[in-house]
């Protein structure tokens, strides 16, 4: 076939491009498979052993948006926000807590922090989070002249408040052995842009050891939608959504999976299908804690990813369902009995008795296995290198003729 020679300085750059997104791939492969190595290891459960001790209490939770919605707009600093954090402190009166101011751009936010620790506690920490502050502008909402107010949050904001409320209220009930904290972050949804102020300030102020214990961070956000869906969310930890899926599935909300009764799921989790979200658990997750998000960003029934009531006046009571937080707070509650977020010993702890030396053969197989890709990952980028070297000196060499 023949070119022109303008046609040919295009084929050639594309040739380039080509072999440079090749061996930027290859490149972003071998950083997943050496940070495979560094995720955490959650013991092996069976969820549906503890189905029929769930008691978490959707009416309840469903009644707590309403009144936090009443209070007013939750905006970093008001009276709203004041008394939404003093009602959590009076009423959970088992849990131990801590506030922690930070000034961010032209406001103060507070972080609230509640504090499970039962006597026997191993040291392992589980960390549920949800910012409890409304949005202090509905950018999106059809009318112009309203789009500079605050809106009243009940999905986008109250939803995750309210089930981490009902939660609390039942988990010194669990005889757990590890410590449980509950993260109110605040300044989330302020800004042009959802600035996450107060999950940003909590993850500058820890130090490594502070976080080293930190097992999970599960984020909740707009879990109250009547249509509820969730997807995997990136940025976060692999390891960790792998937890949720069997707790997914043993409630029923998995579509063509089972539930623990037999019963057909719903499509309500769809692991498969992954969105990037940036939200409160980005933060942690940068300090090397073991984070997800659980988010439904389409906001209203048959709704498009970021779209719906989102950020709208239309974010009110009447869109949030006690089903869907429901959902949400039994798939918690199921984690925490199911010890499902416990991360194992360390490996290099000497083999205990009841574990066989066929066992640990099969764990150095699979260290090796893992070693060897990583060898032929880091051959196969030395090989486009050179393949790049070699196609960029064949094209000077052309030009110069």
């Amino acid at each position: 076939m023949l070119m022109d020679r303008t046609t040919e300085k295009v084929f050639k750059k594309q040739l380039l491009v080509f072999a440079s997104i090749l061996c930027i791939i290859s490149h972003s492969t071998l950083v997943l498979a050496l940070e495979d190595g560094q995720k955490p290891k959650y013991q092996s459960s069976e969820p549906c052993d503890y189905y029929d001790d769930l008691i978490f209490n959707s009416t309840a939770a469903n009644s707590s948006i309403k009144w936090q919605v009443d209070l007013g707009h939750r905006l970093p600093g008001s009276n709203a926000s004041y008394n939404l954090r003093e009602s959590i402190k009076e009423n959970l009166t088992e849990w131990q807590f801590r506030e922690e101011v930070h000034s961010r751009e032209d406001f103060n936010l507070t972080n609230l922090i509640a504090t499970y620790q039962p006597e026997n506690s191993s040291g392992q920490e589980i960390f549920f989070v949800a910012h409890y502050d409304s949005r202090d502008r509905a950018e999106r909402d059809d009318n112009e002249s309203m789009r500079d107010m605050p809106i009243d949050g009940a999905n986008d904001g109250a939803s995750g408040v309210a089930v981490l409320i009902e939660l609390a209220k039942i988990i010194p009930t669990m005889n757990l052995n590890h410590t449980v904290r509950l993260l109110f972050t605040d300044g989330e949804d302020q800004g042009v842009r959802p600035g996450i102020y107060g999950s940003k300030a909590w993850a500058e102020n820890k130090s490594d050891s502070d976080l080293n214990n930190i097992s999970a961070f599960i984020v909740i956000d707009m879990i109250g939608d009547y249509d509820l869906h969730f997807t995997h969310v990136w940025p976060g930890s692999s390891e960790l959504w792998l937890t949720i899926l069997p707790l997914a599935e043993g409630l029923g909300l998995v579509e063509g999976e089972a539930d623990c009764k037999g019963n057909d799921g719903e499509d309500i989790f769809d692991i498969e299908t992954s969105n990037g979200v940036i939200d409160d658990h980005v933060a942690a997750h940068e300090r090397g804690v073991p984070a997800i998000d659980i988010i439904d960003i389409q906001s209203g029934e048959g709704a498009e990813n970021w779209k719906g009531y989102w950020h709208t006046h239309n974010d009110t009571i009447d869109k949030v369902s006690a089903e869907s937080l429901g959902k949400i707070g039994r798939l918690l509650e199921l984690g925490l009995r199911s010890s499902s977020w416990i991360i194992e010993n360390d490996t290099s702890q000497e083999i205990p008795s009841n574990l066989s030396k066929d066992d640990s053969n099969t764990e150095d197989s699979s260290s090796f296995e893992t070693y060897e890709s990583v060898v032929l990952i880091s051959i196969a980028i030395i090989f486009c290198l050179f393949t790049i070297i070699f196609i960029f000196g064949y094209l000077v060499k052309k030009d110069l003729k």
